[in-house]
């Protein structure tokens, strides 16, 4: 079973145990995490308390018994305790120590980003205190975290709830806008924190199987792919929880950059992802107490009979704007406009007297630095003036709707997701890109993109370069072709790439 399909649990507790934490003080909320932890322990489903016990019998090179199974439940909520604490900046009694900051603090000097390479291994807020001062050194750039929270909602709301100036720093993964920000967290020198042993993950469900702990286990592509793409040094980054209170913060250097060449763009992926692989087994023996992936890590316990495994395909930052590309590219030079003046308003007049319209598609999309290329098919529906509908029928079942000012995207078995647009200039130039073509606006076209033109009423091409840097930071330029008043193809180029063939019913 997926850790995405880990129903959250203790919503409740987790409310009253944040009250008590502020109320009462850190002395009593301790004392109170071994109920909690019984508690905890006791009701977990046997296939969780089997997930754990296979990680340790092959950490510890032995067989394991109770003491052994209560120590990471309660290691972890010691740390959800601590983080009440770390957040709201309450840091009186902490001991943070912290090994190989040297080599990080060369990078922060020399006014380089930095990728932070972690895992679901020990405290990530641990480190968060590290940066605002709590060791008695603050760090000077911006630290920025990226995680994926879909099943940990409850918490996380809890803890936004506690600092909501921290909960600006953690992004999740999967918003439209998460590859943006962490692209220009680098260019400002700052440091980019991502969990990098769980799929899914940063914008591809793809994963390396590697050796891990004696057993081949499925490590996600794409958080190396991402540091390839950004071109920032790597370190790895771990916050061990070392008992009340204490804490030890481990750096180690990883790579200068991340580089898969394109001759051998495979080998070079699956030797980077093994070098990551490698050290979080130490670590892991090193600290079993710390590993919190409370799940079937190897995915080798066999399902049980009423339990469906998810359909797997590109992540919702990849799929929210209509398919358009959302991970983060060097900035490119803007293409030039070719413009026919004339063409182009008789191609936006004979668009524009278009109301409604239904069509099938089939599109492939490509991503630097993967050799696969994924392909699906659907429908869309547009109706004037704003509402555009794309629904993926193959490889899986998904719906993305542009209505006004709102993106909704949709998929069985998973959280719905909206997104204003008007809060997020960059989405909203990706999707203006199709759907005011579609209606052939031409003035809002030309609000984010340099717009040139080619060819005739009968057979056009539109190609569109962005005017925003946020934007070319994520597309390098798009082309639509038609004829008359229809789209019959629409391709954006960027790290990740589409293709989109358009034919219609009518």
């Amino acid at each position: 079973m997926s850790w995405l399909q880990q129903r959250e649990r203790g919503g409740a507790a987790l409310r009253l145990m944040g009250w008590i934490a502020r109320v009462a003080g850190w002395r009593l909320s301790y004392a109170l995490l071994f109920p909690v932890t019984a508690y905890f322990l006791l009701t977990a489903p046997a296939r969780q308390k089997e997930a754990v016990r296979r990680f340790q019998r092959r950490a510890l090179g032995r067989e394991t018994g109770w003491r052994d199974l209560w120590r990471p439940y309660f290691a972890f909520a010691a740390t959800m305790l601590d983080r009440v604490y770390l957040l709201r900046g309450q840091t009186t009694g902490f001991r943070i120590t912290v090994s190989g900051l040297e080599a990080l603090d060369a990078k922060i000097a020399e006014g380089q980003g930095c990728v932070l390479l972690g895992a679901h291994l020990g405290s990530f807020t641990a480190m968060r205190a590290l940066a605002d001062g709590c060791a008695g050194r603050r760090c000077p750039v911006e630290v920025m975290a990226f995680m994926y929270e879909a099943n940990a909602q409850l918490a996380n709301k809890l803890f936004s709830a506690l600092s909501q100036e921290k909960a600006q720093l953690v992004v999740p993964l999967g918003r439209p806008d998460s590859m943006l920000r962490a692209k220009e967290c680098l260019e400002r020198g700052g440091l980019v924190g991502i969990l990098a042993d769980r799929r899914p993950a940063v914008g591809e469900d793809r994963v390396v199987p590697l050796p891990f702990l004696g057993a081949s286990a499925p490590f996600p592509a794409g958080p190396h792919i991402l540091a390839a793409v950004l071109k920032a040094p790597v370190m790895l980054a771990f916050g061990i929880w070392k008992g009340p209170r204490r804490y030890e913060i481990l750096f180690e250097p990883f790579a200068d950059r991340v580089v898969l060449n394109r001759a051998s763009r495979e080998e070079d992926l699956r030797a980077v992802a093994a070098r990551y692989a490698v050290r979080l087994e130490v670590v892991a023996r090193a600290h079993p107490e710390n590993w919190f992936n409370f799940y079937d890590f190897w995915e080798e316990m066999a399902e049980p009979a009423a339990a469906a495994a998810p359909a797997r395909g590109p992540s919702v930052a990849r799929r929210a704007a209509l398919g358009l590309p959302l991970l983060a590219l060097p900035r490119l030079a803007r293409a030039q406009a070719q413009p026919e003046t004339g063409g182009l308003e008789a191609v936006m007049a004979a668009l524009s007297a278009v109301r409604r319209t239904e069509a099938v598609f089939e599109e492939s999309k490509s991503i630097a630095g993967l050799a696969d290329t994924l392909s699906s098919s659907g429908t869309l529906r547009w109706e004037a003036p704003s509402t555009l509908e794309k629904r993926v029928v193959y490889p899986f079942a998904e719906q993305v709707t542009v209505s006004g000012a709102r993106l909704v995207y949709e998929r069985a078995g998973r959280e719905r997701q909206e997104v204003n647009l008007d809060q997020a200039p960059e989405v909203r130039a990706l999707v203006e890109a199709i759907r005011s073509t579609l209606a052939g606006d031409l003035a809002v076209l030309r609000e984010h993109y340099e717009v040139g033109f080619s060819g005739s009423l009968q057979d056009w091409t539109l190609r569109l370069s962005p005017l925003s840097m946020r934007v070319r930071a994520v597309v390098q330029r798009v082309e639509v072709q038609g004829a008359a008043g229809r789209i019959t193809r629409f391709e954006t180029v960027g790290n990740e790439s589409s293709v989109m063939r358009i034919s219609y019913r009518s």
